[in-house]
């Protein structure tokens, strides 16, 4: 028994000498893997091992499911300045490679208070723990109502009222004092460790860590040449980001538009006399961006403020002024500005409380039209997604909708926008610009004049032959196209799990949004377009005469059926689709038009079986009601559609 405990305990030395050799290399690996800047790497990890080996040592069971993620969040919660920076600095770290770190801190809201009032801090050395809270609390800023934690408008405004103020007197002080001292740990421990750690990496890795230290090391540099001079830029763009996730809520646009002097420095770039000058320096470009950016989210407030907020602006010759001069070509503004100043303008013509001039909004539809229909050659393939040219057609959906004046500039404000219009909905085109151009030139075909025979030969013939094409769009160009439509907005949609959290993120089921295709966004497009052209601009005989053209004699009629069939699921794209072919099926029976295919065909009992599935989600549609930034889909019910097709087929 007594050699046998010597045996143990030797084979237990063993391990511990094993490990103590091979530590500093999982150390520098590990570091690597994540990320980890080499000046802080080794010390950080070096304490999550130790913690976690403690940890083990008092309960085995403790340690399930640590990762390094919830390491640094327990970090958070130390009563220890360090060991905060050391957290923060983490959960930054991995923030900026994507990972999403929500889950780990918004069930706890004294952290959330704690993270938040870290921002509130002004002393020079904690630039480094503001910069890295401003990050994580950026992240978080979409699930934060700002009632819960008293004081957070004052310290997430902080970040723009005092910044500037602070880095000037901050820079004289340091400049007669010398350069300020980052907290980095413990330089005694650091400076035994990193050689420790390089003495246990193979020469080829050590070069790659040693390019990766250089790095690291340039980085660290230039964080320190930004705390004497231009970091607060930094400080700047993470609040006004904060600012814009926040204003993702109602209510919180109301307490931000409410509270002292945070509204008046937002909109402070819009108002100046010198912006298109001012724009062409790099870093202002970006902070006026991410202020217009947030002044798109509070003018959408409800109520009162976000109407005095719109009528403020438009009544500012000014602001208006600077926002039409960002979309004339000649300023060289930035796409992503342009298409801030696109949507800010749209806002402003859609509200019919503003009075603004005829000359404004034909000079706005005018350059939408001109950047939309701008042909791309020279530039990237038709196919490709430009997303300033997606914003400017979007702009043009939402200004001629339910507009005959709009819709009329539209269709007179470029050289024949009509055929302009047509020639995008060719399959040759990106599928993005073929649901813009399909819409657009619906609202056209409902509001204003137009030649009925030019409608029959051209657009007409070019829709049906579409609807009634098995072709599916390629379901990668599609996601690609939506990744490119993302406009700018990375971060927000970042979906990543952070490290060791992927079995978590996987998890998550997808909801009805993610299923809404841009094939199936096309198909609904096109349906709707025919729909207007059948009810407003061609007779039942002019239908058929395109008709014949199709293979068979009620093929559409059959098509319909199948479209149903393939939407029988209760998704918000498939239930728009269902009722507008129901809404086709109905009007063309009105006319004795195709009544006995439809009768042979079974439509009806299709447009039953979808109803049955769909019923759930209707109901929830009519109770959400406008509050949903959606198409209106909530009239005509299904069950309205299917008693007056049921009527009509006998």
């Amino acid at each position: 028994m007594f050699y046998s405990l010597i045996l143990c305990q030797g084979a237990l030395y063993l391990l511990w000498l094993y490990w103590d050799r091979v530590g500093p290399f999982y150390l520098a690996s590990l570091g690597q893997d994540y990320k980890i800047p080499r000046k802080w790497r080794y010390i950080t990890l070096d304490e999550y091992l130790f913690d976690t080996r403690a940890k083990c040592w008092r309960d085995p069971a403790s340690i399930q499911g640590r990762t390094i993620s919830r390491y640094a969040v327990d970090l958070i919660d130390s009563g220890s300045w360090e060991d905060n920076l050391s957290g923060a600095r983490m959960l930054a770290t991995f923030i900026r490679q994507g990972a999403d770190v929500r889950s780990l801190l918004l069930p706890s809201r004294p952290r959330i208070q704690k993270l938040i009032d870290t921002l509130g801090w002004r002393a020079g050395p904690s630039r480094e723990m503001r910069e890295s809270a401003a990050r994580i609390v950026a992240q978080l800023a979409g699930d934060i109502h700002l009632a819960q934690f008293p004081g957070a408008i004052r310290c997430i405004s902080s970040l723009l009222q005092d910044e500037a103020t602070l880095t000037y007197w901050w820079n004289c002080d340091q400049q007669q004092e010398g350069r300020p001292h980052l907290h980095t740990g413990s330089p005694s421990k650091t400076e035994a460790l990193i050689p420790l750690c390089e003495k246990c990496i193979p020469t080829r890795q050590k070069r790659e860590v040693d390019q990766q230290g250089g790095d690291d090391d340039v980085q660290q540099k230039k964080h320190v040449d930004d705390e004497v001079g231009g970091g607060c830029n930094e400080l700047i763009l993470q609040g006004l980001t904060i600012f814009e996730r926040l204003a993702l809520d109602h209510q919180n646009c109301l307490d931000i538009c409410s509270a002292p002097g945070v509204l008046p420095k937002i909109r402070t770039p819009l108002y100046s006399a010198t912006l298109i000058q001012d724009i062409k320096i790099r870093d202002w470009d970006d902070i006026v961006n991410r202020c217009f950016k947030v002044l798109n989210r509070l003018i959408c407030a409800p109520g009162k403020i976000g109407r005095r907020l719109r009528r403020e602006i438009s009544t500012n010759k000014q602001a208006v002024s600077n926002l039409e001069s960002i979309l004339d070509e000649r300023n060289e503004a930035g796409q992503e500005l342009q298409m801030r100043a696109m949507e800010i303008l749209r806002k402003l013509a859609l509200d019919l409380s503003i009075n603004l001039t005829r000359e404004t909004k034909e000079n706005l539809i005018t350059k939408q039209l001109r950047i939309f229909l701008a042909d791309e050659e020279g530039e990237e393939p038709a196919a490709m997604l430009n997303p300033l040219k997606a914003t400017a057609g979007r702009t043009l959906v939402f200004l001629s909708t339910n507009s005959e004046m709009n819709s009329a500039i539209v269709m007179s404000g470029y050289n024949d926008s009509f055929s302009r219009l047509t020639e995008k909905l060719d399959a040759k085109n990106n599928i993005t610009y073929r649901i813009i151009a399909a819409e657009i030139l619906e609202n056209m075909c409902a509001h204003c004049d137009l030649d009925k025979e030019r409608v029959k030969q051209t657009l007409l013939p070019m829709v049906l032959t579409e609807l009634q094409s098995n072709k599916r769009e390629p379901l990668q160009s599609g996601k690609e196209n939506q990744k490119k439509s993302a406009l700018g907005d990375d971060e927000e949609n970042q979906k990543k799990s952070a490290p060791g959290d992927d079995e978590e993120n996987q998890k998550k089921s997808a909801t009805g949004n993610e299923e809404q295709t841009p094939a199936k966004e096309l198909q609904e497009a096109f349906l709707s377009l025919t729909l207007v052209i059948y009810d407003k601009l061609t007779s039942a005989d002019d239908f058929d005469e395109v008709q014949k053209e199709a293979p068979g004699q009620g093929a559409f009629v059959a098509k319909l059926k199948t479209i149903v069939k393939e939407n029988a699921e209760a998704t918000v794209i498939s239930l728009r689709t269902v009722k507008l072919c129901g809404q086709i099926a109905v009007s063309m029976m009105r006319r004795n038009h195709y009544t006995e295919h439809f009768k042979n065909q079974g439509f009806v009992e299709s447009l039953s079986q979808a109803k049955k599935i769909m019923s759930n989600l209707e109901s929830c549609m009519l109770f959400a009601g406008t509050d949903l930034d959606v198409k209106k889909i909530d009239r005509p019910l299904l069950s309205e559609l299917e008693k007056e097709a049921l009527e009509l087929v006998g």
